[in-house]
């Protein structure tokens, strides 16, 4: 087969691990001057452009379409280049986790100009390239709208995750008078106990009333969401999302919020809890371990209790610190989301092979960092990064510091949705270039990920 298409198209070079037979033709993936091509045929070709390519994959290989992922332990791998996905085919190759290689957010869509068909298409592409045929899901990441999830669902997702945060009340402002449904939730809740192992959970008027006040709206809003998906498409995973708060979960706001999905008859998978300490992007957590793993042992034991579900990590890039806790305690049944760690290796690749140009991006970075900042959870403090220092300090060094690493990691859309594609061209035109390096910055980091999960 190579032999044969390598003497019609000597321009062309075979991936021979993308090679696979479907009816009377081969199907195989083929590269020309950076650009990856669709290839069918057995004694002549028709060669597919990639734009192309994923619609008739997916309907030749069930195995490219997005799968439900269970309650198997997976992990999220958010590509905000369409790039990144062989390299995180080789990380996660071998582990016990499902891979959910379409993650992304509305947020991320708007900032890069992609869409969710972009996202899946790319990841169907690159699965093929690489010969991966263990699946995957599609994760529409921090859905607060019904008409993001109108787009999630008509691109094939399967996976939905809800962010009602803005629907999650501050205590601080609690008034008896704008809780909906008050007599229904005393009814429910107030005057029972929850016994959870060694723990007991009291709940009274005073507690149920703020907790209704509090999460009434969001559950509202996670009900409607999930009656619109279950009446446009079938089997899902379903993730609530009550981690993008400022205020840490308690125990108390775990039972209420899982009663009330349970009552509600909301078919869950999982639940992305907000921790104590800080879970900024792209640097290791902040905060105390212990405390933290005190708390995790406690909403493990409610998650044991009232499930089964899986326990979800959000903004999990590079948390190193927490995850060998976070392993030994949950064990089982939980999910990791990992977004931009993905983006910052590819900045590093850059930083690598054109520092000049990386020098160019992160002066763009400084510039628009009140305008990226806005909605993420960072420390960063840009006036401390010294451009000069950087055109020639060591590439490890380099990408330790925290201010830097923030920096990049919310200045994704200033290249990759530049408008006038000067950035943005310039940024594909590199890493297209050293794919195979960028590739292996990307297995690598997140294969850290992977071992300390395993």
């Amino acid at each position: 087969m190579n032999r044969l298409f390598a003497s019609e198209y000597p321009e062309f070079k075979f991936i021979s691990k993308s090679l696979r037979k479907q009816g009377d033709n081969y199907y195989f993936a083929a590269e020309n001057n950076g650009k990856i091509y669709l290839v069918i045929g057995e004694k002549s070709f028709r060669i597919v452009e990639r734009k192309d390519a994923p619609a008739i994959l997916k309907k030749t290989f069930p195995f490219l379409s997005s799968s439900k992922v269970g309650n198997r332990n997976s992990f999220g791998f958010g590509d905000r280049t369409g790039l990144a996905t062989i390299g995180h085919i080789r990380a996660v190759k071998g582990s016990n986790f499902f891979p959910v290689f379409a993650q992304q957010s509305a947020r991320e869509l708007e900032r890069t100009g992609r869409s969710f068909s972009d996202v899946i298409d790319d990841v169907v592409m690159w699965c093929f390239t690489e010969g991966w045929s263990g699946g995957f899901g599609a994760d529409a990441d921090h859905v607060k709208n019904f008409g993001v999830l109108e787009d999630a669902i008509s691109a094939g997702y399967t996976y939905f995750t809800i962010d009602p945060s803005d629907k999650i009340r501050n205590p601080r402002n609690f008034s008896a008078g704008h809780i909906k449904n008050l007599d229904m939730y005393l009814k429910n809740y107030s005057g029972k106990t929850f016994d959870i192992e060694d723990s007991s959970f009291i709940f009274n008027d005073e507690s149920v009333a703020m907790l209704s006040f509090v999460y009434g709206d969001a559950l509202d809003f996670i009900e409607e969401c999930f009656r619109f998906i279950s009446d446009r498409t079938g089997d899902f995973d379903f993730e609530v999302s009550v981690d993008e708060t400022g205020i840490p979960t308690k125990p108390e706001d775990h039972i209420f919020i899982v009663m009330e999905l349970q009552r509600r008859r909301i078919d869950f998978n999982s639940v992305a809890l907000r921790f104590p300490g800080r879970f900024e992007k792209g640097i290791d957590y902040i905060g105390d371990i212990d405390m933290f793993s005190k708390e995790l042992k406690v909403h493990n034991k409610i998650r044991n209790k009232l499930g089964p579900y899986k326990i979800s990590l959000h903004s999990g890039s590079d948390k190193f610190s927490v995850y060998p806790s976070f392993k030994e305690i949950v064990g089982r049944m939980f999910h990791v989301k990992t977004s931009g760690t993905s983006w910052i290796q590819a900045m590093k690749t850059i930083a690598v092979v054109d520092r000049r140009l990386f020098v160019d991006y992160l002066n763009e970075f400084i510039q628009q960092f009140e305008k990226n900042s806005a909605s993420y959870e960072i420390s960063a403090d840009p006036s401390s990064i010294d451009l000069e220092k950087i055109e020639t300090e060591d590439i490890d060094e380099l990408f330790s510091d925290k201010h830097l690493r923030q920096l990049i990691h919310i200045s994704y859309g200033t290249v990759l949705g530049d408008i006038n594609n000067r950035l943005k061209n310039s940024f594909y035109d590199a890493i297209e270039k050293n794919l195979e390096l960028y590739l292996q910055f990307v297995e690598e980091h997140l294969k850290k990920h992977i071992a300390l999960l395993s």
